[in-house]
């Protein structure tokens, strides 16, 4: 019996061929591609510059700059739940090693420090404002390096081959899912 003869072995054979390139392949593709993303996430674009100038770095000076706020906002205010929540959110932007979580506490973070600024400049008026508002434009200016850092727009191709066909099936069998962009 010859291979060629027998159309279910051919079409077996087939579909295995498939199977494999598909999930095998495309899998170790995403991962390769996956990697390099968050690699840029970690160590930034250009290797001339220090580690300072990634993703990671910048949500770090994110956070200082949100924990210094924090603490000129207690100079100048009463205990508040703005405070502790800024305060609670920086130190898990700084801290977390999950990117999702970091994500959602730098997400809701943008918000607080708002919040924040809108109390602190009804609290406290002239020179003991200064330093806060200092802090709260730093704040502000590392948002737009994370708004338009490589690694947004890397993140943001990867979820595009992640989002269609077979890359959506691809991702959902070998569990790598979109990534955050921190771009918006």
């Amino acid at each position: 019996m010859r291979l060629s003869e027998n159309r279910t072995i051919a079409f077996v054979v087939l579909a295995v061929c498939v199977l494999v390139s598909v999930f095998g392949l495309g899998g170790l593709g995403l991962s390769r591609e996956r990697g390099k993303v968050l690699q840029v996430y970690d160590r930034g674009t250009d290797a001339s510059l220090s580690t300072r100038h990634s993703m990671d770095a910048y949500l770090d000076s994110a956070a200082e700059s949100a924990q210094l706020m924090v603490s000129e906002a207690e100079l100048h205010m009463d205990a508040s739940a703005l405070i502790d929540n800024v305060a609670q959110l920086a130190q898990t932007v700084a801290s977390e090693a999950d990117t999702d979580k970091r994500y959602e506490a730098y997400s809701s973070l943008k918000t607080a420090v708002d919040k924040l600024y809108n109390a602190m400049y009804e609290a406290a008026k002239g020179d003991a404002f200064t330093n806060f508002k200092v802090a709260y434009d730093d704040f502000w200016g590392y948002d737009d390096m994370i708004r338009h850092d490589e690694y947004s727009k890397l993140a943001a191709g990867y979820n595009g081959l992640v989002s269609g066909f077979p890359g959506a099936l691809v991702a959902g069998v070998t569990g790598q899912g979109q990534l955050n962009t921190f771009g918006g």
